[in-house]
């Protein structure tokens, strides 16, 4: 097992790399067991913290051959696993139950395809999905109401709302960029990598990583 700190824009990522199920079902289980604490302290009123951001890896396909899905990577906050699914003994139940939960809403790029994938190589389902190239419209839509007059026509009742604001458009447009940059590199240089490897080497890990990272992420400022 591999435990690297992943930085992302100075957000350091506490990651496992996998491929034991004793080890992911780990994973799990401490998750579970942070939600249970938040219950037990009624901390329960973040609208994002059921989100999970979900991806896999596969070798790239050539005619009619099929590659199963090689990993699996889920993101919640600043943790990320990075499980070797195709190299592991057996699917860990704490796996398959968390993923097939619907308390939590898995959210990713092409989401659907993902679920295709993982029912198709290894019959495991997935609960409640979101695809993030559907937070651009949610967010269009919850902003809609009253803006700056003249340029943006929104209306700001003090300096403290169009503070906030700003902030919010800045944080919009960086977003915007990341997820840009993001999948034109994850697109051109990673994808067709040997997701196989026993032992990923760094830039797979980081790249796993922000897959799953970076869909949390604006899946989490698409719905505050």
């Amino acid at each position: 097992m591999n435990q690297p700190s992943i930085s992302i824009e100075e957000i350091y990522v506490a990651t496992v790399v996998t491929a034991s199920s004793v080890q992911a079902s780990l994973w799990v289980n401490k998750l579970l067991y942070a939600y249970k604490d938040d219950d037990a302290n009624n901390n329960n009123d973040n609208p994002t913290r059921f989100l999970v951001g979900l991806d896999v890896k596969w070798r790239s396909e050539y005619g009619h051959q099929h590659n199963p899905v090689k990993v699996l990577q889920l993101c919640v906050e600043q943790r990320c696993l990075i499980f070797q699914i195709r190299r592991c003994d057996a699917i860990p139940n704490a796996l398959s139950n968390f993923l097939s939960d619907t308390r939590f809403t898995f959210t990713g790029i092409h989401i659907n395809e993902i679920v295709r994938r993982l029912i198709l190589d290894y019959n495991v389902r997935v609960g409640n999905i979101m695809d993030i190239r559907m937070l651009k419209e949610r967010v269009q839509l919850r902003r809609s109401g009253p803006r700056l007059i003249l340029d943006y026509n929104v209306r700001v009742g003090n300096i403290r709302e169009l503070q906030t604001w700003l902030e919010e458009e800045r944080e919009r447009v960086r977003l915007e960029r990341d997820i840009l940059i993001w999948g034109m590199q994850n697109r051109m240089s990673v994808q067709s990598a040997n997701w196989d490897e026993k032992c990923l080497n760094l830039e797979q890990i980081m790249y796993a990583c922000m897959d799953s990272f970076i869909p949390f992420q604006a899946a989490c400022y698409g719905m505050v």
